[in-house]
């Protein structure tokens, strides 16, 4: 059996190629991108989106931005989406913003 090499970035060469590109685009153009492409694996997942439900474990900054954008698209399309955030105070904000007016419930935090 052969096996393939993998390769994997240092967080810092992402960052800068992260910073090159988004000096190009607009304000949140690859945040939506990353919710975009997080949205349609997840639509990959389930047997339809309308209907089912989708809990989201949303840390802090933009990863857990991204999160949160992407359950306000399975949301839009007619997914049950609930949050739970790992630190509420740390949330990003457009992204529960997003969310909410998506139609998904109240974000929970881990202790309730």
């Amino acid at each position: 059996m052969l096996l393939s090499m993998r390769h994997a970035y240092s967080v810092d060469t992402v960052r800068a190629a992260e910073a090159e590109l988004m000096a190009g685009l607009p304000e949140g153009a690859l945040m939506q991108r990353a919710a975009a492409g997080l949205a349609a694996a997840v639509a990959g997942l389930l047997p339809r989106v309308s209907g089912a439900r989708v809990v989201l474990l949303v840390g802090s900054g933009d990863n857990g931005g991204d999160a949160l954008y992407a359950g306000a698209r399975l949301a839009k399309r007619g997914a049950g989406v609930s949050a739970v955030l790992l630190d509420p105070d740390r949330a990003h904000r457009g992204g529960l913003a997003a969310l909410r007016a998506a139609g998904a419930g109240s974000p929970r935090t881990r202790s309730g």
